[in-house]
C-alpha cells in the first residue's frame, strides 16, 4: 500500500503548488484582477454590435475587404466593475499579400463604445491566390487573415 501513496505525494504537491501560483500570479497590483481576465484587441471581418456571423467569402483580386479592431483598451472592463474605457494610443496596420507583397494600411485611432476602428482594404489586381494577413504593431499583435481567390472580377 506504500507504492501508490508515494506515487500521490507529487501529484498533490504539484496540484499545491498550482494553486498557490494561481492565487498570487497575474494579479494587477491595484483592485487584485488579474490581468489574464481582460480580452485583448482582436481584428476581424465583423462589425462590432453584430449578432451572428456569416463565413466570410474570398476576396478576389481587385476587390475590397472591411477589417474591424476591436476593443483596443487598456481598461479591463470584463470583471464586473464598470471602469470607464480608456483608449490605447493609435495603431498601424499592415498588410502582407499572397506572394510576400506588404503594404501599410495606416494609422488608425480606437474610439467609440468598441473601442475600435475600421479599414477598407483593398486588394490589388494581379494579387496572386493564397492567404492575406492584416497585422497591428502592437506588443501582442492581433492578426486577421483572409482568402484571396484565384479570380479576378
Amino acid at each position: 500500500m506504500i507504492g501508490p501513496v508515494r506515487r500521490a505525494r507529487p501529484l498533490v504537491a504539484a496540484i499545491a503548488l498550482g494553486l498557490v501560483c494561481a492565487a498570487c500570479g497575474g494579479s494587477s497590483g491595484g483592485g487584485g484582477v488579474s490581468a489574464f481576465s481582460c480580452v485583448g484587441p482582436w481584428l476581424d471581418q465583423v462589425p462590432p454590435n453584430t449578432s451572428t456571423v456569416a463565413a466570410a467569402a474570398p476576396v478576389a483580386p481587385g476587390d475590397s475587404v472591411t477589417v474591424y479592431g476591436h476593443r483596443y483598451t487598456d481598461t479591463c472592463d470584463d470583471t464586473g466593475q464598470d471602469e470607464p474605457l480608456q483608449p490605447l494610443p493609435p495603431v498601424h496596420l499592415t498588410l502582407t499579400l499572397p506572394g510576400g507583397a506588404v503594404e501599410d494600411l495606416g494609422v488608425f485611432t480606437p474610439a467609440g463604445d468598441d473601442m475600435g476602428f475600421s479599414v477598407v482594404v483593398h486588394v490589388p489586381a494581379g494579387t496572386p491566390a493564397g492567404v492575406a494577413r492584416i497585422r497591428d504593431d502592437q506588443e501582442y499583435p492581433a492578426v486577421e487573415r483572409f482568402r484571396v481567390s484565384g479570380n479576378g472580377r
